[in-house]
């Protein structure tokens, strides 16, 4: 699955794709917040009621928003690392070269 080893990918592809991840984390973590907030809320009014009136699939959604918002987290985390180690690839070889031109 090459498409997925994002280790190939230029940079800029990967950097925007970090961007987006990001962007994509804070939508759905505002998202899953403000829904819970609402939710509790509901709770608190209706109680027992809510709960007949899909409180449960609400919890079942709540749990699908968080697992979307960490999968965003840790797509961006893996694109932060890839970039990382591409800075500090280019660092390490910069400095040589000039140690090497410099003798």
């Amino acid at each position: 699955m090459a498409l997925l080893n994002i280790t190939r990918w230029p940079t800029i592809l990967i950097f925007l794709f970090a961007g987006i991840a990001a962007a994509t984390f804070a939508f759905v973590t505002v998202n899953l917040f403000s829904q819970a907030m609402a939710s509790l809320d509901f709770l608190k009014v209706f109680g027992w009621e809510a709960i007949r009136h899909g409180a449960l699939r609400q919890v079942a959604e709540l749990a699908i928003w968080g697992a979307l918002s960490l999968s965003c987290w840790l797509l961006f985390k893996v694109c932060e690392h890839v970039l990382e180690d591409r800075y500090l690839d280019w660092a390490r070889r910069s400095r040589t070269s000039r140690r090497d031109t410099n003798r």
